[in-house]
């Protein structure tokens, strides 16, 4: 009973032992633990801070291996630099070395030519010396050739002028040597073509016949205007063609025997009387008389005459046969058409 009672006591005893021991333990275990905590983040602070101690230093590494890199080539570029500048300066040493000896060359050169100019010098006080006599001599010389220059200039100024006098009357007599040459061919070929004028008046005579309106005057073939036209009319009748027909024929036998080299044409002159005429065709003489010398000169190229042959002129009433009496018959004989075979 006893012994059952110590043992409950007993037992009841170890539990707030054992509680207490628990507690202490558990306490003990917390601040170990916490000890622990604290120490690891005490720890962990400070491998941060190694951490970012490290990265600056691995950043200063970098900054530094860079430094040395730039240092490097800074070096290996002064160098290089230094390399060329001994080798610019051995070149500028043997350029030294050079131009010493052409100094000296030179100095000697520069001896030579001061024995030289010395030698010179005297040559030239020798020279001047002797110009000064020259021009002493040449002065007396120009004093004797002014005169005779002087003389000549006048000698040569008449020859020139006889000489220009010359050229004038040489030139004046070779225009008149050509005038004369033109004008002995001008005859030569008015000789000529006088003949051929003579035989084509001939034949046109002996064609028309003896007719007192057609006839030959001088050196024309004359045909009355009412020959060939109407009263202030420009335009030819039929009978007035086949008058014309006959000329024409005579003029195209002629042609055929005058030269080639012979220049001709025939003049085909139209007048008029002097009544004065205005009408819408023809304000005037010189119109009508114009007009008929054409039409003329255009029916003679419709039957085969060349047109570098014929010219067409009109004189109106200002070339009149007679001047004096104003009847009918002088009137009539103005108004006529002329033909005349005339050079070119």
């Amino acid at each position: 009973m006893f012994f059952r009672r110590r043992t409950q006591h007993s037992a009841l005893d170890i539990w707030p032992g054992f509680v207490d021991a628990l507690a202490t333990l558990l306490i003990v275990v917390i601040f170990v633990l916490m000890t622990f905590i604290v120490s690891q983040l005490s720890l962990t602070d400070a491998l941060q801070g190694r951490d970012q101690a490290l990265v600056h230093l691995n950043q200063k590494l970098n900054s530094l291996a860079e430094a040395l890199g730039l240092e490097k080539k800074q070096h290996t570029d002064t160098t290089q630099k230094n390399h060329l500048l001994e080798e610019s300066l051995a070149a500028f040493q043997e350029q030294i070395t050079l131009l010493k000896a052409s100094v000296g060359a030179l100095e000697t050169e520069k001896t030579q030519a001061l024995g030289k100019n010395h030698t010179l010098l005297e040559e030239i006080q020798t020279l001047n010396q002797n110009l000064l006599a020259l021009k002493k001599a040449l002065s007396l010389q120009e004093n004797e050739t002014e005169t005779t220059k002087k003389e000549f200039e006048k000698t040569l100024a008449l020859k020139l002028s006889e000489l220009k006098d010359l050229q004038a009357e040489l030139k004046n007599l070779q225009l008149t040597h050509q005038d004369l040459n033109t004008e002995h061919k001008k005859n030569l070929s008015l000789n000529r073509l006088g003949q051929y004028r003579s035989e084509f008046f001939a034949e046109l005579q002996r064609a028309v016949g003896e007719r007192s309106d057609m006839r030959v005057v001088g050196d024309r073939f004359v045909f009355q205007s009412e020959v060939l036209f109407d009263k202030a009319s420009a335009e030819m009748g039929a009978e007035g063609k086949k008058k014309l027909d006959q000329l024409i024929h005579v003029l195209k036998e002629i042609s055929r025997k005058i030269p080639g080299d012979l220049k001709w044409v025939l003049r085909v002159d139209g007048h008029t009387d002097q009544l004065p005429i205005k009408t819408a065709q023809f304000p005037s003489n010189w119109e009508l008389s114009s007009a008929r010398a054409i039409s003329v000169v255009k029916y003679m190229i419709e039957k085969g005459v060349d047109g570098s042959r014929l010219v067409a002129a009109g004189f109106g009433e200002h070339q009149p046969l007679n001047q004096k009496n104003q009847n009918e018959k002088d009137l009539a004989r103005n108004r006529r058409i002329e033909f005349k075979l005339d050079q070119r």
